[in-house]
């Protein structure tokens, strides 16, 4: 769904009115046993009335690329839902000195330490105030209360330095957003709380609108979801009503409703050229189960194009589901934000067939319906294809017919089968193919066949 208009949005000032959740059981289950369903009938039902579009165009919220007030990537984006202001949080720049520090502290210090910045961002995007957090962590998470007339941030916060690389916070913290305040973790002016003591790499999202809270936690590879009644959680009882599994490397995340959406990818680089690697994942909570995985092409020209920001604002249109790029290579970098206001109730998705690039002057289909294509659905990649070598030679074996685009190249060899036409031929009428990490797409027989040899009910995961 590549972009092809450039809308800037308006910032709501009232919230969409939205189904009721009914009534969520608690369930405080050891993390290796599968997430509970929510009782009352609405439960299991809000991820497909409210469930966007992810295979809508989206809107620029924009119009422009924004330079925030630090030179780095965003890591993540929050609305206030009463005033429409956007907070973004960034990792301090490299050599900037903030008002009670002796000198400039450079990038690797400011990471290894965990200190960030939040800007407070107009719907014009235009920065209006910055505040710093230090010792607080990466900040991959990111919500805004409104309370009492001013935006109240929650974060993660109490990261451990490190001796090199990134520090994460292992607790949440909520505090008042308070235009240049420099603020330090175990300040008495961050409130804390600790639903997983021990934990790592804690990252929190709020959803006021459904009155709960979620909490990403764990080391790399054993990351999980614990989902909260918001007004539970600030009075420290922190029994989840859901947890379950987090899949899938992740550079943000967000709760809205019955949902888990969550944002993967890495920047353009001569190891992932465009259209990149760019993935949605959605979670429904109830099961923990993902219910839908895409290929988020949107905006492929952008300059640096690193996946980072997601979340949900209100708007007069209905809830709608905000998501960035970091831009600009080289930097300083800016943030590139767009949005999808379109639902679905998930029957009847139709994921198209994409055509494959192949050497046609070597090649040749046996008809129109059997050019070589692909799709994906979740993890798995189909692929169809029946082919004849164009000058009527035998086929060889270990012949790489056609390469993968590198959104879908798995990260392991896999074999599929094939079959072959029955002219001419007394035996098997299969053949092996194999598609390997570089994508390609090799087939392999010793018969020196000279008929068409197909894959068309071939799949591998990616």
């Amino acid at each position: 769904m590549p972009l092809t208009r450039r809308t800037v949005l308006a910032a709501a000032a009232a919230a969409p009115v939205l189904a009721p959740l009914g009534t969520a059981q608690a369930a405080d289950r050891p993390v290796s046993a599968p997430p509970v369903a929510a009782a009352g009938p609405s439960g299991s039902k809000l991820h497909a009335r409210h469930r966007f579009d992810l295979r809508a165009e989206p809107v620029d919220l924009f119009g422009k690329e924004v330079r925030l007030t630090q030179s780095r990537v965003h890591q993540q984006v929050a609305f206030d839902a009463v005033t429409g202001l956007a907070y973004v949080s960034q990792i301090i720049s490299d050599g900037r000195r903030l008002p009670d520090e002796p000198a400039a502290v450079p990038g690797a210090e400011r990471d290894r330490r965990g200190d960030l910045c939040v800007s407070e961002v107009t719907p014009e995007g235009t920065v209006r105030a910055a505040m710093y957090l230090r010792g607080v962590g990466h900040g991959g998470g990111l919500g805004v209360e409104h309370v009492d007339g001013r935006p109240w941030l929650w974060l993660e916060t109490d990261a451990d330095p490190v001796k090199s690389g990134f520090a994460y916070g292992k607790r949440v913290g909520r505090t008042a957003f308070v235009a240049d305040a420099v603020l330090d973790a175990g300040s008495p002016r961050i409130e804390v709380f600790d639903p997983v003591p021990g934990s790592s790499h804690v990252t929190p999202s709020l959803d006021v609108e459904h009155g709960r809270v979620a909490v990403r936690h764990g080391a790399p590879g054993s990351e999980e979801y614990r989902v909260y009644e918001l007004d539970g959680f600030k009075s420290r009882a922190f029994t989840p009503l859901y947890r379950f599994p987090a899949g899938y490397r992740t550079q943000s995340w967000c709760l809205y409703g019955d949902l888990v959406h969550q944002n993967e990818g890495s920047a353009y680089s001569a190891t992932n050229p465009a259209p990149g690697n760019s993935w949605w994942n959605v979670y429904d909570i109830t099961t923990g189960q993902i219910i839908e995985r895409r290929f988020n092409a949107t905006a492929l020209s952008l300059s640096h194009r690193e996946t980072e920001s997601i979340t949900v604002r209100p708007t007069p249109a209905g809830p709608q589901l905000v998501f960035g790029f970091a831009t600009q290579e080289p930097g300083p970098r800016r943030m590139a934000l767009y949005g999808i206001t379109s639902t679905t109730d998930g029957t009847g998705d139709h994921v198209p067939w994409t055509s494959l690039d192949y050497d046609t002057a070597v090649y040749t289909p046996n008809s129109g319906n059997y050019v070589p294509q692909y799709r994906q659905l979740g993890n798995r990649v189909d692929i169809h294809l029946r082919l004849s070598r164009a000058d009527g030679t035998p086929w060889t074996n270990g012949e790489t017919v056609l390469t993968l685009p590198p959104h879908i190249r798995p990260n392991r060899t896999q074999g599929l089968t094939g079959q072959i036409s029955g002219a001419g031929v007394t035996d098997s009428l299969t053949v092996r193919w194999e598609v390997t990490t570089d994508g390609s797409l090799i087939v392999f027989d010793q018969r020196k066949l000279t008929g068409w040899i197909g894959l068309d009910g071939g799949y591998f995961t990616s």
